[in-house]
């Protein structure tokens, strides 16, 4: 699964040492001028379908409440991300945080 499949969940996880819920976001995309307004899309649509897995209780399905401390989403980029997506992410982060989870983002290491 990656960022373009919209609907899915790519990977989710407690971190044991944590116990953060860590549900993971694989964007494989390269950045361009040519097509990042619709990479920013996918992503944007992306993170909106985990905040909707997560307040919409599907989340307690797989992982009752009490499994973990909390919920982070977590974007990992097979490429360096853009200024652009950057700006998303971060206004993205202040909206998650407000809603009482996180966001994180990082560069794949492979």
């Amino acid at each position: 699964m990656t960022i373009a499949d919209e609907d899915t969940i790519d990977f989710a996880g407690i971190e044991k040492d944590t116990g953060t819920l860590v549900l993971t976001i694989v964007d494989h995309l390269a950045w361009g001028e040519e097509y990042d307004g619709v990479h920013l899309l996918f992503l944007q649509n992306k993170m909106n379908t985990y905040l909707q897995f997560i307040e919409g209780g599907q989340v307690n399905d797989s992982f009752p409440p009490e499994a973990y401390e909390k919920i982070v989403i977590r974007v990992i980029a097979q490429y360096p991300f853009s200024s652009d997506c950057l700006r998303l992410l971060d206004l993205s982060k202040q909206a998650i945080v407000n809603a009482g989870f996180d966001l994180e983002w990082e560069l794949s290491q492979t």
